[in-house]
């Protein structure tokens, strides 16, 4: 079940929303429940009640709490970073303000059916990617992780030390059958090191930085293609295109 949510104090273009995601999903096929919101109190006291969606249209314009207060609220006092947020407003040039809230996109008013559509297949791309699974042996267990929890694994001999956000893990294996296994946002940067580009801090032409503050060498042959792939990566993220 995809869970859609629309918080705007207009009753007719909510309506209007909620008329244009229901022809999406039945022409689609796709099992969704949308909820609506009149006010950001209302949406903040559902959300302290347990609703999470999975993606949100969000009036900047609200009449009381307004839509970068609630995102604020979402991804602070909810520490909710996996609802995507896609803020719409009848005016545009609020960049700065919505960067902090790492919104999936932001939309200006009126709203096409073909912009929704691109929105919600974007989010479902990215929802089915962090519900993916890294899978390894130990024994004879096999173990899965989402992929979203790796920050990076590191070759040692035979073994692959796999970091986490949580912690470590280690089994044997090669590092180059550990590629073949990992979705696309993950990058071979050495013979020794795969990293998962979403937890990049810092890069440079010799070396990686990771948001655990692990620094990670770039091998020559690889410095160049590391280098264009990351910041084409980086790129697309914040234009929220990957």
């Amino acid at each position: 079940m995809y869970n859609i949510g629309i918080c705007d104090d207009g009753k007719v273009f909510c309506g209007f929303m909620e008329s244009m995601i229901l022809n999406y999903i039945k022409e689609n096929g796709i099992l969704a429940d949308i909820k609506v919101w009149f006010s950001g109190e209302g949406l903040c006291k559902s959300l302290k009640m347990g609703d999470r969606p999975d993606i949100l249209f969000l009036d900047i314009e609200l009449l009381q709490k307004n839509g970068i207060e609630i995102g604020a609220f979402i991804r602070d006092e909810m520490e909710d970073t996996d609802t995507h947020i896609v803020y719409i407003s009848s005016k545009q040039g609020y960049a700065m303000e919505l960067f902090k809230m790492q919104p999936l996109e932001f939309l200006v008013k009126p709203i096409s059916p073909a912009q929704l559509k691109e929105v919600l297949e974007r989010s479902m791309k990215r929802k089915k990617y962090a519900k993916s699974c890294f899978e390894y042996q130990r024994g004879s267990q096999v173990f899965r992780v989402s992929v979203k929890e790796i920050l990076y694994f590191m070759s040692m001999d035979k073994k692959i030390l796999m970091i986490k956000k949580d912690g470590q893990e280690q089994f044997y294996g090669k590092l180059k059958n550990v590629m073949e296994q990992l979705p696309a946002g993950f990058l071979m940067i050495h013979q020794s090191y795969i990293i998962h580009q979403e937890y990049v801090s810092e890069y440079s032409y010799e070396s990686i930085k990771m948001i655990n503050g692990d620094v990670l060498s770039v091998s020559k042959p690889y410095r160049k293609e590391v280098r264009a792939k990351i910041k084409q990566y980086l790129k697309r993220k914040m234009y929220n295109d990957y």
